[in-house]
Formats: structure tokens, C-alpha cells, sequence
């Protein structure tokens, strides 16, 4: 089998590519028909053969399908790029309106800490949220397999 292996298994190899010449492929054939472990190996690498070139058929792909592929990556960048500035603005306000709120003698110490109690619980709130989601994304199996 190891002599075999060595000189038979890059021609079973070229044989199922069709680039033997036809000594080679006679050979093979030849020495195919009273090795049982090469038989296997040639069996094994049409399978694998069949496997992959079924994979990659499939035909032309339309314009259609591509236009509307890139339809969706210009879509999914074009929503990241807003949802990222949009986050990038609010925690940009939100900076302001806290600087603001403590710095501003607009009222007194009490209002300010009735209005602070509900913004604390909103920023525990997205905090949660967001560790939850961050999480979620890192185990989610779906997430990780398919790649939108």
C-alpha cells in the first residue's frame, strides 16, 4: 500500500482530471484492477470530486441576482454607516446634556436629582440591553454559520 500510495495517488488524481496520457491512464487501470486500496482511494477522491464539482454548478449567476446582491451590501453598509453616526450623535448629546445639567444653575439640586433617577435607570436599561445582545452574538450558532 505504500508504494501505492506514493506512486498511484497523484495519478488517480490526474485520472479523475482526464490529464493522464493514455500509458498512464492504461497504468493505472491495469494496476486499479487488482489493488483493493486504491480502488478505495479512487472511489473516495470521486466522491469528493463529485462532491465539490456539484457544489460549484449551478450555471451562470443572473444580473438580476447579482444586482440585487450588491443591492444588499450597499443597503447593509449604507444603515451601518447611519446607525453609526446616529449613535456617535446621541452619545455626543447625551455628553453635552450631562455636562450641562451638572454644570447649569437652571434649577435646584432636587429636580435635578428627580431628573437624573429615570436617565440612570434608561442608561442601566441600554447597558443590559447591549451586554445581552454582545453576548448573544458570540454563542449565537446562527449568527456565526451564516454570513449576511
Amino acid at each position: 500500500m505504500k508504494r501505492c500510495e506514493e506512486e498511484y495517488k497523484v495519478l488517480i488524481s490526474g485520472y479523475l482530471d482526464g490529464e493522464l496520457a493514455p500509458e498512464e491512464k492504461r497504468d493505472l487501470e491495469d494496476h486499479l484492477a487488482g489493488c483493493p486500496a486504491c480502488q478505495r482511494e479512487l472511489d473516495a477522491m470521486r466522491r469528493l470530486f463529485w462532491g465539490t464539482s456539484a457544489a460549484f454548478e449551478g450555471g451562470d449567476i443572473s444580473e438580476e441576482t447579482w444586482d440585487r446582491y450588491l443591492e444588499n451590501v450597499y443597503n447593509r453598509l449604507e444603515r451601518r454607516t447611519g446607525w453609526a453616526l446616529f449613535i456617535f450623535g446621541v452619545c455626543c448629546l447625551a455628553l453635552y446634556g450631562f455636562y450641562a445639567f451638572i454644570m447649569e444653575p437652571w434649577t435646584s439640586a432636587a429636580v435635578k436629582v428627580l431628573l437624573a433617577i429615570p436617565m440612570a435607570g434608561l442608561a442601566v436599561l441600554f447597558v443590559s440591553v447591549l451586554r445581552q445582545r454582545l453576548e448573544s452574538i458570540k454563542t449565537d450558532r446562527y449568527t456565526r454559520e451564516i454570513h449576511r
